[in-house]
């Protein structure tokens, strides 16, 4: 019992709790028997992990991980069937999982072996275009299906293995492009016909830049600064504008309605808005259990999947929304400690990857909920009904779990 370190294992099962009489509240039949089955695959798959030394899965077998990662994402795309617009689903029947859950944790157990083979040569060319390869891979994939919420969190994936690397320069310039072209994929969802203004707005822009490197500081070659970051942007608007016209209808109405809440509450706005009125119908102490109107009555889209957080905060108020972070917070506190304590850099990437993957996950969709992020589809760790999402996340808390006691010793 010392391999299950209770501050992680009490916040995780209060949130399986939680979401569990939530999601018996609403679901019955084959799917509630799902849900359950997942948990108990989940703490199954916990306990493997706990007592099989962290170690052993950074050889030979995360390569086999990974290899198997990819392809499920394959035979997805092959084979797999639609749930909301999203081809992102395998298996018949009862037995029925989303690989692309899968692969998110392949891929970090991968991403960990391969850094750590490599890391005295971290700033290579070479190392960090593997890196970024074997990262982009699933993304492309996943991208494929189209699933844009998980794709976000396989960017992350890559952007955390770039900051492992300790290759700061390389990490703030990609950083900066990612904003460049996230902003030009909103500008061009608002106005999907302005590419040219752009460009010449542009033009302008860094000719007056020019001007004032080459006449008032003297810089001589300042022609050639100028027609190189000018060419970076043409490109990144080019190809931003490539992304924003390729998007779904529902999917430009996801960022429009997160720019502008307001313009749309009755249709592509209507999840958003009634997640607000029920977050804030609850109050302090919120409705009670199984009294919440919006999500009971049928306002609430997604009650007990994208928009669980909103059920939670209805029937339960301020006090169950700030149990609900408290757990969270005390979990991601203590998987962090466990990256510190670990002994060797492989226990340290892999707990830094599991935080990171579940914070960002949990971060985006409590987000999307209250409107400072937008609507993406991911499950809210361990409380939105989910499978696959369940199962795999205690998991990564039994890795979590066993680099702790290998940390201590037992």
């Amino acid at each position: 019992m010392k391999r299950f370190d209770p501050l992680i294992l009490i916040p995780a099962l209060f949130l399986l709790v939680m979401g569990s009489l939530q999601n018996i509240s609403y679901v019955s039949g084959d799917m509630l028997y799902r849900h359950l089955f997942s948990i108990f695959l989940g703490f199954a798959g916990m306990v493997i992990f706990a007592f099989t030394k962290y170690k052993s899965f950074l050889r030979f077998r995360a390569i086999v991980f990974y290899v198997l990662g990819i392809i499920l994402l394959l035979l997805t795309l092959a084979a797999g069937y639609s749930v909301h617009g999203s081809r992102s689903w395998l298996g018949a029947g009862f037995i029925v999982f989303q690989p692309s859950e899968i692969a998110k944790f392949t891929t970090i157990i991968f991403l960990t072996y391969y850094l750590s083979r490599n890391y005295s040569s971290r700033n290579s060319f070479r190392t960090i275009l593997f890196l970024s390869a074997f990262a982009a891979l699933p993304l492309l994939l996943v991208l494929k299906q189209p699933d844009m919420g998980t794709g976000l969190v396989f960017i992350f994936i890559w952007f955390m293995f770039l900051y492992f690397s300790q290759n700061a320069g390389l990490l703030v310039f990609v950083s900066v492009i990612t904003a460049i072209v996230s902003a030009e994929i909103i500008f061009f969802c608002m106005r999907p016909d302005a590419f040219i203004w752009l460009a010449q707005m542009a033009a302008a822009a860094f000719a007056l830049v020019y001007v004032f490197m080459r006449v008032l500081m003297h810089i001589r070659k300042a022609h050639v600064a100028v027609l190189f970051f000018f060419g970076i942007f043409l490109l990144s608007a080019f190809f931003s504008h490539k992304v924003a016209a390729g998007f779904r209808p529902y999917q430009k109405d996801r960022i429009l309605n997160f720019v502008q809440p307001a313009r749309d509450t009755l249709h592509s706005g209507y999840h958003l808005s009634q997640s607000l009125i029920a977050i804030g119908s609850g109050k302090v102490r919120g409705k009670g259990y199984r009294r919440g109107t919006q999500a009971r009555l049928g306002f609430l889209p997604g009650k007990y999947t994208d928009f669980m957080f909103a059920s939670i905060a209805e029937e339960f108020g301020f006090v169950g929304s700030f149990l609900i972070l408290l757990a969270y917070f005390i979990l991601f506190s203590r998987i962090i400690k466990i990256a510190v304590m670990a002994l060797d850099q492989q226990g340290t990437f892999l707990a830094l990857s599991i935080f990171g993957v579940l914070f960002f996950q949990t971060f985006l969709n409590i987000g999307m909920t209250l409107g400072i992020m937008p609507i993406t589809g991911l499950p809210l760790p361990f409380l939105s009904y989910g499978g696959t999402a369940t199962a795999v996340y205690l998991m990564m808390l039994g890795m979590a779990m066993n680099i702790y006691a290998t940390a201590k010793g037992y």
